[in-house]
C-alpha cells in the first residue's frame, strides 16, 4: 500500500501527486542505475529532506563525492538547473552534469554543509547579495508562484479567507510598484541554508523564480515559524537598508502561504 512507505520523499510524492506517482516511483532505480553509469558515479547514502525529488550521495570514478537528485515530473528540474547554471558555483552548489529530459542534476556536495540555523542577518544578507543576479530566460515570474501559493493556503484550509484576501491586495500593492526582477531563490529558509568551508554560506535546492529579492529575504525571516521573527526582521532591515514596508509586506505573505 502506498499509504504504508517509509516517511521520505516517496510518501511526499504520494501524498503531492497520489497514484499517478507509482510509475515514477517504480521506474526510479532504473533510472537511477543510468544515470550513475552514464555519470560514472557510485550509489552512497540517500539524504532525507527531498519532497518531490531522490537526492542521494554517489561517489565518482575520481574519489570524489557528489550529489545525485532525481526530481519527479511534478518538480521543477529545468528551473534548478538554469538557476544552478548562472550563480556557477559561487553562493550555490556547482553543477555538475545535467539531464533535463530526465529530470537528473549532479551536483556538488557541500562540506561540511551542516545546516545553517545560526546564521546572522549580516551573513545572509551578503548570501542574498550574491544569489539575486540577473534572472534566466524562461523562469516563472514570483508573482504568478506567489499567487498560486496563496490560493493553495486557502484551498487547504492553512490560511482563511480573510488572511487570503489581505494577502492577495498585499500582492497588489506590490506589484504596483516592483523593482527590477532579480533571480530568487523561492525557498529561502534554514533548511536550504548549508554551511560551507570554501564559501561560509550557501543556499541549496532553488525553487526559482524572477522577481522582487525581498522575497527571499521575508522567506529567512519567516524561518517556518520559529519564535525571534521581529528581531529577524529589524536585523535584516539593518543588514540590507530594505524598505521596511515592503519587507513588511512579503513578510505577511509568507506568513499565510507558509
Amino acid at each position: 500500500m502506498w499509504e504504508e512507505v517509509e516517511e521520505t520523499f516517496r510518501s511526499s510524492v504520494v501524498r503531492f501527486v497520489g497514484g499517478a506517482a507509482r510509475g515514477w516511483l517504480d521506474a526510479l532505480p532504473e533510472l537511477e542505475a543510468e544515470m550513475c553509469e552514464r555519470w560514472h558515479a557510485s550509489p552512497g547514502d540517500e539524504l532525507g529532506g527531498g519532497t518531490l525529488a531522490l537526492v542521494r550521495v554517489v561517489r565518482r570514478d575520481d574519489g570524489s563525492e557528489a550529489v545525485l537528485k532525481l526530481a519527479s515530473p511534478w518538480d521543477r528540474p529545468s528551473d534548478e538547473i538554469s538557476s544552478l547554471r548562472a550563480w556557477d558555483g559561487g553562493p550555490a552548489p556547482l553543477l555538475l552534469e545535467a539531464d533535463a529530459s530526465r529530470g537528473a542534476l549532479l551536483i556538488e556536495r557541500i562540506a561540511p554543509g551542516i545546516r545553517a540555523v545560526d546564521a546572522t542577518a549580516e551573513d545572509v544578507a551578503r548570501l542574498l547579495d550574491r544569489l539575486h543576479v540577473p534572472p534566466p530566460r524562461g523562469l516563472p515570474t514570483l508573482d504568478e508562484v506567489v499567487a498560486r501559493r496563496i490560493d493553495r493556503a486557502g484551498s487547504d484550509g492553512r490560511a482563511t479567507p480573510q488572511r487570503v484576501a489581505w494577502a492577495r491586495s498585499a500582492l497588489e500593492r506590490l506589484r504596483a510598484d516592483p523593482p527590477a526582477p532579480v533571480l530568487v531563490h523561492g525557498d529561502f529558509d534554514d533548511r536550504n541554508l548549508l554551511a560551507c568551508a570554501r564559501r561560509g554560506l550557501c543556499a541549496i535546492d532553488p525553487l526559482a523564480c524572477a522577481g522582487d529579492g525581498a522575497y527571499d529575504a521575508a522567506y529567512w525571516i519567516h524561518a517556518n515559524r520559529r519564535p525571534g521573527r521581529r528581531a529577524r526582521f529589524e536585523a535584516m532591515v539593518a543588514a540590507t537598508g530594505s524598505d521596511r514596508q515592503r519587507l513588511r509586506d512579503w513578510c505577511g505573505i509568507v506568513a499565510v502561504h507558509g
